[in-house]
């Protein structure tokens, strides 16, 4: 398949089919990432290790960043 073919393609679709193509490709950039995996790997271990925040938590946090105009 040629560019050309896939730009034809890619003109012919929904807007609604466009955008799930643009989330699967920048899917598949971000799987070929190692310094992205590599960022992610290292929070799930630090929420593993129980560093992470409740729901209360983090409504409070946005309910006083609101509260700031933030």
């Amino acid at each position: 398949m040629t560019t050309t073919t896939i730009r034809e393609q890619i003109d012919a679709m929904s807007d609604e089919d466009r955008f799930f193509a643009a989330a699967y490709l920048q899917h598949l950039a971000n799987e070929q990432d190692e310094e992205r995996q590599t960022r992610l790997e290292s929070r799930m271990n630090r929420m593993d290790s129980g560093k992470k925040f409740t729901l209360d938590q983090l409504v409070d946090v946005h309910q006083k960043l609101e509260s700031q105009g933030l």
